[in-house]
């Protein structure tokens, strides 16, 4: 079997490594058009910034320096550089007749050892970069590198306003590091997928391999034991036990068969010795002292678990019970002993013992490892979630300083675009935490109360008919009920009213949701619990399934359209239960 496992694993590591680079590669190349999209709208609307009158003032030499449009400039471009600490630069290019290119201004102080005063050329520019004065379009070009570094450059043309020839291009350059970082963030949940099947096809194929190594010891284990019991047997037909008789001095005066055979001496061998002579060292001071004690009637029987030294020198492990026989007078007679080999159930319990170390120690590996992703999923979202605010903030500032309608029409899309994505955002939270406490017994009633006490429920009135109910559930279930309540109030419109009640249907119980509001469409019924927007809910009714799916809850939606929604929710035999009201 081991040539064929090997083959696998070989094959499983291929294909996971060429997956995880493939989708690195992938992710890596989505990443950059993003950036070089967020780029150039970054690029674009601050040239519809830049008044083209102010541009056309300027001549691109020193002349310039004093001029109002010049200084004017100068102050927005700074301030655009300063607002955005990704990018590096922020300029105006002119091209002159014999098509070099030339800085008119940029957004460094004059004391910066990166400033480019008016009219400086700039002989490092690309061909994409000469190819936007002629084109009038909107590009992005890089990484390239000149005398101040390597960048990622996004440019945006500034057209004369009666030809609509380009007099200027706007550009912004972005630090190639911190470029090529941000990609390398993107690529992180890959590589990490990656690394993590590759280290779970390993440990899979070490705990194969040593399940095999173990099995084959079993094997050659239980044939050995087979084979010695199947000789026991034939030589010893009579009693399951080996009996020991002896006398005050502990010597044996007579012997069975069975634990003749159990240490390897004859009858006549053991006659001529105690039990100390057969016993172990370590065992030896304990049965001296209860062998006594049991002799002088302190105790009436002895029992353990030792190990015998057989005639040949290996040790066994047997389960002994000692007791004395006394006659009719209370004089004592002899000590009668019991002895059963539990060799075999030592050997089972230490590999029990040994396995239990195993399944504990992989146990806390995978709770790290699940600490870990959480963390990743957290420290992700946290960073996302701030970086939504910096482009929030920012539309809300081009909004208010450009009352341009179809710029202030585009902006609202993103910013509608971008509470989007934090709503998404915050369901990855909710969804991780499904699932991870152990389900409970809920009381419906005051889980029920207690969810509506905490929405703007004034004018509507809510009636609860579902006696002491108690559900067996995930503790998220709380969230089941602020979403549905919650959807009512959004989209209900004429909803006046909420009704919960239950029904017994078979062996189950049904948990139903009314509300007296528009309802839902037929076509709807059962879209609304996918992952994906029905009317704006957003996931709670797909979150809503999977929290009651832990304990094997079902909902749907069986209302009218018009006359309000209806949910359903199934509660198998077990899960649910009343509690007594005393």
């Amino acid at each position: 079997m081991n040539r064929p496992v090997n083959r696998w694993l070989i094959i499983a590591i291929i294909a996971i490594l060429a997956s995880g680079i493939a989708l690195t590669l992938w992710t890596a190349q989505q990443e950059d058009t993003q950036l070089r999209e967020e780029l150039l709208i970054k690029t674009r609307l601050v040239q519809r910034g830049v008044s083209t009158v102010h541009v056309q003032n300027l001549t691109g030499s020193d002349a310039d320096l004093g001029l109002t449009d010049y200084l004017t400039l100068k102050e927005e471009l700074i301030r655009i550089r300063s607002a955005d600490p990704l990018i590096r630069f922020v300029y105006l290019m002119g091209q002159r007749p014999d098509g070099t290119v030339f800085f008119i201004i940029d957004s460094e102080p004059p004391d910066s050892p990166d400033y480019s005063p008016p009219g400086q050329s700039y002989p490092e520019a690309s061909p994409i970069l000469l190819n936007a004065f002629v084109s009038g379009e909107e590009t992005t070009e890089g990484p390239s590198t000149d005398r101040w570094g390597t960048w990622v450059s996004g440019f945006a043309p500034i057209g004369d306003t009666g030809t609509g020839k380009v007099i200027a291009l706007l550009g912004m350059d972005i630090d190639a590091w911190d470029w090529n970082l941000r990609i390398i963030y993107a690529c992180g949940p890959a590589i990490i997928m990656t690394l993590l099947l590759l280290f779970l096809v390993l440990i899979f194929y070490y705990i194969l391999e040593r399940n095999e190594r173990e099995k084959q010891i079993l094997a050659e284990s239980e044939a050995a034991i087979r084979k010695s019991e199947e000789e026991f047997r034939t030589v010893f037909e009579k009693g399951p036990l080996g009996i020991a008789i002896s006398d005050e001095m502990s010597r044996f005066i007579r012997i069975n068969p069975m634990f003749c055979r159990m240490v390897g001496y004859s009858q006549e061998e053991l006659l001529t010795k105690t039990f100390s002579d057969i016993t172990h060292p370590d065992h030896l001071a304990e049965d001296i002292s209860q062998i006594r004690r049991l002799g002088a009637a302190e105790i009436a029987e002895y029992s353990t678990e030792k190990r015998y030294i057989k005639k040949n020198g290996e040790v066994i492990w047997a389960s002994v019970v000692a007791t004395v026989v006394r006659d009719i007078d209370g004089k004592f007679l002899y000590y009668l002993t019991l002895i059963a080999d539990i060799s075999e159930r030592k050997a089972i319990e230490e590999k029990m013992a040994y396995y239990t170390t195993q399944l504990q120690q992989h146990a806390v590996i995978l709770t790290q490892m699940n600490d870990k992703l959480n963390l990743l999923n957290s420290v992700t979202r946290h960073d996302i979630l701030n970086q939504l605010t910096i482009v929030s903030g920012y539309l809300e500032i081009i909004k208010e300083k450009f009352p341009d309608p179809a710029l202030q029409e585009m902006v609202d899309k993103e910013i509608h675009a971008a509470t989007n994505i934090r709503t998404q955002i915050m369901f990855t939270k909710d969804y991780q935490d499904i699932g991870i406490q152990s389900p409970q017994w809920f009381d419906i009633r005051k889980v029920i109360t207690s969810t509506a006490a905490s929405l703007p429920l004034s004018q509507v009135s809510i009636s609860v008919h579902v006696d002491n109910l108690e559900m067996y559930a995930d503790p998220m279930l709380e969230k089941v009920f602020y979403t549905l309540m919650e959807n009512t109030l959004r989209h209900g419109k004429t909803v006046t009213s909420i009704k919960f009640s239950y029904k017994f249907q078979t062996d189950n119980l049904v948990v139903i949701y009314e509300d007296n509001g528009v309802g839902i469409p037929a076509e709807y019924k059962e879209a609304i619990f996918e992952r994906k927007f029905f009317t704006h809910t957003g996931f709670g009714l797909f979150l809503s399934r999977t929290i009651l799916g832990i304990t094997g809850i079902t909902i749907r939606e069986t209302g009218e359209p018009g006359k309000g929604a209806r949910f359903e929710i199934t509660v198998r035999a077990g899960a649910y239960r009343f509690r007594d009201s005393a």
